[in-house]
């Protein structure tokens, strides 16, 4: 049943978000339309509660949709968005069937400061967790500053006060980063699958001394590379999603966003040594991909930080030795 709602949603994608069509959609007037009619699929409620009128799903059965939304080069915050109406239907706010996109405030800042918030712009709300509370605002109350990546999609956001929010409640358990990091690991690894297929199909019809460049042993090398990188991060991926509900851990979701991070870098370089000089054109879809896969990575929850996250959580744990640590805390346990 559910690999059949996998399809559908990868069908309409298809359809909805064709390669040649990508860069146009992110557009304001183009990404609204294309909003309403993702939106209107019902994928966006998955992780709502069935009591509060959603699927129910469970982020580990989500994650396929986030993989998917990824690798079709979905501009929107789709994951964001469906993680944060499950915690503002949780806290009692009725869906509206907004955009939203998903950020933690940067601490000490004037004010609430969001930094590098991925598809910020296409979103017509941002989930905040600020000083220990989360605030549901407008992103036309924000300063904005273009993203470096994509300055059309993302930004940084930054509000005065918390005086504009339109909702706010308390969950001091959740964490925006651990959220994020599962979130953006995910779509990564569907963005790393679809620089491998972009990849692999140019050096199968690209001919050079009158055979396909495939056939040489060098570019065959790196195209093994490239799926090595893209598959791990998947199964890193995958592994951060795990759990019974729609919250990740948070060392398992640290871990996922640094082994897509650290995949990103690979998987980008080489995409772009294949395709040479027509990979950074306007014309074809792997500039975009690779230059989301940079965003996602400069992200907060960016390498840095993830690996900040397990070296404390290392340093604190009892046990005497990095073994132990992995097989206690970061081997994924049975989903209910």
């Amino acid at each position: 049943m559910t690999d059949s709602i996998f399809d559908g949603f990868e069908r309409a994608l298809l359809d909805l978000c064709p390669l040649e069509r990508l860069r146009e959609q992110e557009q304001p007037e183009a990404a609204a339309a294309l909003w309403a009619q993702i939106d209107a699929l019902g994928y966006t409620d998955a992780l709502i509660s069935e009591a509060c009128d959603g699927a129910g799903l469970s982020l580990t059965t989500v994650f396929e949709l986030l993989f998917t939304a990824g690798k079709a080069g979905l501009s929107q915050p789709l994951g964001e968005t469906a993680m944060a109406r499950a915690l503002l239907a949780d806290a009692g706010y009725e869906n509206d069937n907004a955009c939203v996109a998903l950020a933690k405030a940067r601490e000490g800042g004037e004010g609430i400061v969001c930094n590098d918030v991925p598809g910020a712009m296409l979103a017509e709300r941002v989930l905040v967790q600020w000083q220990g509370e989360w605030l549901l605002l407008d992103r036309a109350d924000a300063q904005v500053t273009p993203g470096a990546y994509r300055r059309r999609a993302s930004a940084s956001l930054h509000w005065r006060s918390a005086q504009p929010a339109r909702f706010r409640f308390q969950r001091p358990e959740v964490d925006a980063e651990a959220l994020c990091n599962a979130l953006h690991a995910a779509a990564m690894a569907g963005a790393m699958e679809r620089v491998l297929e972009l990849a692999v199909e140019y050096a199968n019809d690209r001919r050079q001394f009158g055979r396909p460049i495939s056939q040489f042993q060098a570019v065959q090398q790196e195209l093994a590379v490239l799926a090595e990188q893209a598959a791990s991060a998947a199964l890193a991926a995958r592994m951060g999603c795990v759990g019974s509900g729609y919250l990740p851990d948070r060392l398992l979701a640290a871990t996922a966003k640094l082994r897509a991070c650290e995949a990103a870098t690979r998987v980008a370089a080489i995409g772009h040594a294949v395709l040479g000089a027509i990979g950074i054109t306007e014309e074809h879809p792997l500039g975009l991909y690779t230059a989301r896969l940079h965003e996602w990575r400069m992200a907060p929850g960016s390498e840095v930080r993830c690996a900040q996250v397990l070296g404390q959580a290392v340093l604190a744990a009892p046990q005497s030795s990095l073994f132990d640590f992995v097989r206690t805390h970061l081997a994924p346990g049975e989903v209910a």
